[in-house]
C-alpha cells in the first residue's frame, strides 16, 4: 500500500532520471510536459491521491517528466461511473486485471519519490511512519498510466503506484509496499517495447531492506493538507 509519499529533491529529477525538458508542448504527443526550461518543481512532503505528481515516462526513446493524477482513471471509463481505488496497482494482479493489463503492457512510468508514509497503531489512533532510503536518495517507484477523455474533451493522464510484496522491515507494518526499481531496471521498465509480462514482472521484487530505514514522524501527515519540511522529521513523540 501507498497513500502518501514525499518528493523534496525535485531540483535533481532531470540528471537523475536523464530527462528531457523543451520549450512548449509537443505536437507529436499532444500535452505539455512537466519542466518547460524556465519552469522550477516545488519540494512535496505529503502527496496525496487525486494531486498531480511528477512522472518520468519515454517516447521515441527519449524520457520526458509530465504530470499526471495520482489515481488512474482506464480508458474505458464511463464519466458517472469511475473507478475506485486506483491509486495502487497489485504486481500479482497486473496481467489478469481489466484495468492493469493494458498499461502493463502499453503505459509504464516511473514516479520518483524521497520517501513514503504508512501507518501504524488501532484505527482510532493511526500513527504515521516514513520508510525512505538509508542514503537519502530517490526511489523510482514502478507505475502505470492511462489516457482519459472527459464529457468536454479534456485529456486526463493518470497513473497509479505498483504494490509488491514487503522486505522485512516494511512487514512489520503493512503486506504490500511500492515497487522500487532499481536503476538497472528502469530502462526495461519505461521501453514501450517491452511487453513481455513474465519479465516485466520479475522486475517488481520487495526493496532490499537493508537498505532503507523508517522512523515515526508528525502527526499532522494525517491531514493532506499539511504540507512543511517538518512533516518529514524524526518525532518521538509519535511512538
Amino acid at each position: 500500500m501507498c497513500g502518501r509519499f514525499v518528493l523534496i529533491n525535485s531540483s535533481d529529477l532531470r540528471i537523475r532520471f536523464r530527462a528531457l525538458v523543451q520549450d512548449g508542448p509537443d505536437p507529436r504527443i499532444g500535452y505539455d510536459p512537466v519542466l518547460t526550461a524556465d519552469e522550477r518543481l516545488v519540494s512535496r512532503y505529503n502527496v496525496a491521491p487525486a494531486q498531480q505528481v511528477v512522472t518520468v515516462t519515454s517516447h521515441d526513446g527519449r524520457r520526458r517528466l509530465e504530470w499526471m493524477r495520482w489515481g488512474l482513471i482506464p480508458y474505458w471509463a464511463k464519466a458517472d461511473d469511475l473507478p475506485r481505488n486506483t491509486i495502487n496497482a497489485r504486481a500479482d494482479r497486473l496481467s489478469q486485471s481489466g484495468i492493469w493489463k493494458r498499461p502493463l503492457a502499453r503505459s509504464r512510468c516511473l514516479i520518483p519519490a524521497d520517501g513514503y508514509y504508512e501507518w501504524t497503531g488501532p484505527k482510532t489512533s493511526r500513527r504515521p511512519l516514513l520508510f525512505r532510503r538509508r542514503d537519502g536518495g530517490l526511489f523510482a517507484l514502478a507505475g502505470l498510466f492511462d489516457r482519459w477523455t472527459d464529457p468536454d474533451g479534456k485529456v486526463v493522464r493518470s497513473c497509479a503506484i505498483v504494490t509488491t510484496a514487503p522486505n522485512s522491515l516494511a512487514e512489520k507494518i503493512h503486506d504490500r509496499m511500492p515497487a522500487m526499481l532499481s536503476e538497472e531496471a528502469e530502462s526495461l521498465w519505461l521501453d514501450p517495447q517491452t511487453e513481455d509480462s513474465d519479465r516485466l514482472l520479475a522486475l517488481l521484487g520487495p526493496y532490499l531492506a537493508e537498505m532503507m530505514e523508517s522512523y515515526p514522524v508528525s502527526m499532522a501527515v494525517n491531514s493532506a493538507a499539511n504540507e512543511s519540511p517538518e512533516l518529514v522529521a524524526r518525532s518521538e513523540l509519535a511512538l
